[in-house]
């Protein structure tokens, strides 16, 4: 009986104390991080039409009748106008909040100048898929849409690049909606 005991006590007994990680969670966003950082997301939620008018027009260009490869068209310069009516107020919101440090006047820097690039191939395009989305340019939309949606493709990632680095450099969290926050540890 005695070593029924010795053993439980073995089992049970004192159990080294593991490292603990102290979860904390993320500190709120001051109310200017917070202004900017809605102004991006809508920017950036915009810029998602113009993504999916883009992959719409790609996917099925070579068998698509006239009608449809105009509503294409359209349906691209819609996106491209909607989400560069957006660029100035988000613009606005960046340079109006106020930074010191280097590192995040640096990338406020590029992150507006990446504004302006994206803003310039925003209105390229809108202009480009007007003239496209007029009665007989289906063969036009045909033969130059993919390589006119692939240039603003292009110049969206380019912003989304300069974007992920300015959120970093802020310490603005960025999560799909619905999700949840990872806490940080430390």
């Amino acid at each position: 009986m005695q070593r029924a005991w010795w053993l439980v006590l073995l089992i049970v007994g004192p159990v080294p104390v593991t490292a603990q990680t102290v979860i904390h969670p993320a500190p709120p966003l001051d109310s200017a991080r917070a202004a900017v950082r809605d102004a991006l997301l809508e920017l950036r939620d915009s810029l998602g039409t113009v993504g999916s008018a883009a992959a719409r027009l790609q996917r099925d260009y070579q068998e698509a009748s006239g009608p449809s490869l105009l509503s294409r068209a359209r349906v691209m310069q819609e996106a491209c106008t909607r989400s560069k009516t957006t660029v100035p107020p988000t613009r606005d919101a960046v340079l109006g909040t106020k930074v010191s440090e280097a590192p995040r006047v640096k990338q406020q820097q590029e992150l507006v100048t990446a504004l302006d690039r994206l803003k310039t191939a925003l209105s390229r395009c809108e202009s480009e898929f007007t003239e496209m989305s007029r009665p007989g340019q289906s063969e036009v939309v045909r033969g130059y849409g993919n390589d006119k949606a692939t240039r603003v493709q292009q110049e969206v990632q380019r912003y989304e690049r300069s974007l992920h680095e300015y959120l970093g450099v802020m310490g603005i969290p960025v999560t799909p909606a619905g999700a949840e926050a990872r806490p940080a540890s430390g």
